[in-house]
This record gives C-alpha cells, sequence and structure tokens, in this order.
C-alpha cells in the first residue's frame, strides 16, 4: 500500500512539472555554429550562447555560457543525460523558481552534419523576455 502512495506521488508530481517547459525554439547547429539568445529581465540584459564541438560514440560535446559562466556537456540523445539546464536569474529571497533554459539534444543528422536541438523556457511568472540573434558567417 505504502509503495502504491509513492508511486501515485511519483506521477502526480512529474505530470505537474511537465507543463512547466514551454518549447521556444528548435535548432539545427553544424559544428562551432553558435546560438545566441540575449535575456532581458527588467534592466538586465545577459547573453546565452551555445555550440558543439564534437560528436563521437554517439555522444555530442556542448559549450555553453551565461552571464560570463562557461560550462561544457556531454549529450547523448537515447539516454537520460540529452539535456542541460541553465538558470536565468537568481532565485533571491522569494519563494518562485527562478527562469529557466533546457536545452535538449535530439538528434545528430550525419548527412548534414548538423546537432539538432530543442529548447524549452521555464518561466510562469514571464520574468524574462527573450531575443534570438543570428549568426553571421
Amino acid at each position: 500500500m505504502m509503495h502504491a502512495l509513492l508511486l501515485v506521488f511519483l506521477l502526480l508530481a512529474l505530470s505537474s512539472s511537465a507543463d512547466e517547459w514551454k518549447p521556444i525554439k528548435s535548432v539545427s547547429l553544424q559544428k562551432d555554429q553558435v546560438e545566441r539568445i540575449v535575456v532581458k529581465s527588467g534592466a538586465l540584459q545577459r547573453l546565452f550562447e551555445f555550440r558543439w564541438t564534437l560528436y563521437a560514440d554517439d555522444a555530442l560535446v556542448v559549450l555553453h555560457s551565461y552571464d560570463d559562466f562557461v560550462a561544457q556537456n556531454v549529450l547523448r540523445s537515447h539516454y537520460n543525460n540529452r539535456s542541460f539546464r541553465v538558470a536565468l536569474l537568481s532565485q533571491g529571497s522569494g519563494r518562485k523558481m527562478p527562469p529557466y533554459f533546457l536545452v535538449m539534444f535530439k538528434r545528430f543528422d550525419f548527412k548534414a552534419k548538423q546537432a539538432l536541438f530543442d529548447i524549452y523556457l521555464s518561466d510562469d511568472d514571464e520574468r524574462v523576455v527573450l531575443k534570438f540573434l543570428q549568426e553571421t558567417m
């Protein structure tokens, strides 16, 4: 009985969190092609950017930066580690969840030599405004 209640609680928690992410853009990037998004909140303006540098053994190496914080992730499209999350604002003193990006690696297109991503946003209070910058090559 206890296990059944725990299972029901977990399913409810997962189903309620599934709606928090809103798809905002699908992106196809070639190696070292950069996707840039300006994140505005009030007078604050920050740049989020990411690119991939290597695809080998079904693993994609992704570099990303936000507000001068640089990170690297190894993503796999067929496993649990296929995405990374970036907090867009600090939590502050309030108890509200800060807005987040979720960047999910969908698949690698071998013919076009491109990685395909979906970008999601969690921002229930609509505290950020996004501006997508065009890549110039």
